[in-house]
This record gives C-alpha cells, structure tokens and sequence, in this order.
C-alpha cells in the first residue's frame, strides 16, 4: 500500500496522490512531499529505484527484515532503518518491527512491511497540523522518531516492576520458574539495550549536524529524541545489572540452601558411622564372643546405640551444626 502527502506554499497539504504522480510532484523544490510504503508490492517498492534512484544497497537494507539500526549519508537523501516496539513485546520477549526512512531536501519516503504506529500518528498529526510538513522532510522525520522512541518507555516501566517483583520472589521462593523468569528478562534487556543503543547513535550523530539534509530547525526536536533514548539506553544497562544481580542472588540462594541440606545429610550419616560398626561388630557370626549370649545383651546394645546418637547430636548442636549455637 503506498500512501502519498504533498505540501506546497499555494495548495497547502494534499493526499490522495498516486503513483504516477510522483515525477511531477517532485518537479518542484518548494513542495515537501511524504511517501509512505506500507507492506508493499513488488511494484510499489519498484518506486524506490525507478523514481528516486536510491542507491541498491540502501534499497536492500529496507528491505531484508534483519537489520541492525543505522543511518548512511549519500550526499544527497539520508537513509535511516530504525526499529519500533512491536505491539506484542513483553518483559519477557522485546520484539521490533523495522522501519526504514530516505531523506532527501524535499521529500521523504518511508518504508515498513508491518503497520508502524509512528508512521500513522505522524500522518494524523500532519493532516490536523499541515505545518508539520511545511517545515520540511526532517520534521517529518522528527515526528516520526518521536513517536516511535515514546513507546519504549512504557515497556521500561514494565520492565521495573516486573524486576522489582521477582526480586521479592527471589528471596522467597527461588523456584525454577523463577529462575527462567529471569533468564528472560536478561535476554530482553540485551535485546533492548542493542537497539536503542544503536539508535541512540544514530540520534546523537543527527543532532551533530553531520548531514547536510537536516535543517538547523530540526536539530533541537531531534535532540530532545536523542535525550530520551540515552535515558532509554541508560536504564536498560541498570535493570541489566539488576537482572544479573537477581541472578547472582538467586544462585547464592540455591547455593547455600544446598549447602545447608549437605550439611544436615552430612551430620545425619555421621551419626549413623558409628552405629553402623557396633551392629557390624555384633552381626559377625563367631561363636565366642563377650555377651553374645548375655540375656540382655540385645537391650544392651541399643542402650549403648542411643548414648551414641544423643553424645553426637548434643555435640553437633553445640558446635552450631544442628542450628543450635555457634
């Protein structure tokens, strides 16, 4: 589906447009004009060579799914590829969809196969405030990014309070599923951390005036972007680090309640050493041996058993092993 606005300073903004228009369209320099490829057809994407003769490899990058965040400078257009939230993202699977931009001094196209919420808020705000394409194909740009870089903040507040309630868990009911759990935030916030890093550079050489197509005007809309996303990219690497620590403690847990099971197992089958040698000594079939046939030699060597048990345990507790004192 190709979607085209237009703004010029004498028939203001304009929709509806088609493909065939596009030469004309872009005949004229005091035109802005925002052309939206959404999920399109071989021939819609077509356009992107046989009317604005971008470059292959850009054309290519736009089009692959798996891409990493990145702006190219080709003098004369930007591309840009930049990832939004996918609106089916979790704490537990960060998910993007990719969408790519070119732009040029008077134009700017955009590129998506999935349906990009910054995209369509950016074109609602366009036909409600026509000055957002009169200030050129960077504004546009702007509110597109803008947009987009908003719906992480959310999924970053998902992120704290799902952290801060497994971290309670942790200490109480270090479970394997807790542990999973854990592991996948680790994973998400990876995932987070890699994109909007990425964008975040991207953001930050924009507003350094690196490219001639990026008006003065929009440096400080852009800024604002770029400051946001350094404040994304900042607390992705402290929940990671609060995920990493979770994990540690959760370890440690494991660790020492292991620990302590071994300990008492250890204490118990200590015990029981000795008990073991007196029943082995008297199951020895010998005929002579000292009270063997002792009426009460039976009784007697359970007596002698339990004095046994009760010196060892009175003595593992008080050297703190039974939790007794230390």
């Amino acid at each position: 589906m190709i979607s085209i606005l237009s703004w010029s300073p004498d028939e203001g903004l304009r929709e509806g447009h088609a493909a065939a228009d596009l030469p004309a369209l872009l005949g004229r320099a005091d035109r802005v004009v925002w052309v939206d490829l959404a999920a399109p057809g071989k021939e819609e994407t077509a356009i992107l060579t046989s009317v604005f003769h971008f470059h292959p490899l850009a054309v290519d990058d736009c089009t692959s799914r798996r891409q990493n965040p990145k702006v190219e400078d080709f003098k004369d257009y930007l591309f840009l590829l930049t990832h939004g939230v996918h609106p089916d993202t979790s704490i537990r699977e960060f998910k993007t969809r990719p969408l790519s931009a070119f732009v040029g001094r008077s134009y700017i196209v955009t590129f998506h196969r999935d349906a990009s919420r910054s995209v369509q808020h950016a074109m609602e705000s366009a036909r409600h405030n026509p000055k957002v394409m009169s200030d050129g194909p960077d504004a546009v740009l702007y509110n597109v990014l803008d947009y987009q870089v908003d719906q992480y903040l959310p999924v970053l507040e998902n992120f704290e309070k799902k952290i801060d309630d497994v971290e309670g868990r942790i200490f109480t009911a270090p479970t394997e599923a807790v542990l999973t759990e854990v592991m996948d935030f680790k994973k998400a916030l990876m995932r987070l951390r890699r994109i909007s890093g990425h964008q975040r550079d991207i953001l930050l050489r924009l507003v350094r005036r690196e490219f001639a197509v990026i008006d003065e005007k929009a440096i400080f809309g852009l800024r604002d972007v770029a400051d946001h996303l350094v404040r994304i990219t900042d607390l992705s690497d402290t929940y990671r680090e609060q995920v990493s620590d979770a994990l540690a403690a959760h370890l440690s847990i494991v660790s020492n309640r292991t620990n302590e099971i071994m300990r008492v197992l250890t204490v118990i089958a200590t015990i029981f050493i000795p008990l073991t040698f007196v029943v082995g000594v008297y199951g020895m079939n010998f005929d002579h041996m000292p009270e063997l046939h002792w009426r009460y030699g039976y009784l007697g060597v359970w007596v002698v058993m339990l004095l046994i048990v009760a010196a060892m345990t009175w003595h593992f507790r008080r050297r703190g092993l039974f939790g007794g004192r230390s």
